[in-house]
């Protein structure tokens, strides 16, 4: 697999690539940990799920992340109770800089979308 493809989202489709890419980014700003992540997508405006729901989907994205080698993680005993703090890789590094080519790619695509859309709609009107 290539190193755009990777970063295009490889296992994670529809919004839960674009969830993973942020995540990625949060942790690459600086390492952190669950709820920190939860509370970053939340001021940055991505839409997640609330609740409980919300974190599992989040850990699971992580433990995926962490899988693949984008990120690992260690327990930080200081806090109570301990949490596990995720730190990016350079592999994870690799792998935004690929996500950020590919939205770029796509953000094009949305913009003649659009662009098209609002000419022909502007017509009707």
């Amino acid at each position: 697999m290539s190193a755009y493809q990777r970063g295009r989202g490889q296992g994670w489709r529809g919004k839960g690539r674009f969830l993973a890419n942020f995540i990625l980014l949060i942790i690459a700003e600086n390492p952190t940990y669950g709820y920190e992540i939860a509370n970053n997508l939340d001021e940055l405006g991505v839409e997640t799920i609330e609740g409980i729901g919300q974190m599992g989907r989040i850990y699971r994205i992580l433990s995926d992340l962490e899988g693949s080698g984008y990120i690992t993680s260690n327990w930080d005993t200081s806090k109570s109770p301990p949490v596990k703090v995720y730190t990016i890789t350079p592999l994870g590094l690799e792998y935004l800089r690929n996500a950020l080519e590919g939205i770029k790619m796509e953000s094009k695509v949305l913009d003649t979308f659009i662009d098209k859309c609002e000419k022909i709609l502007n017509k009707k009107e």
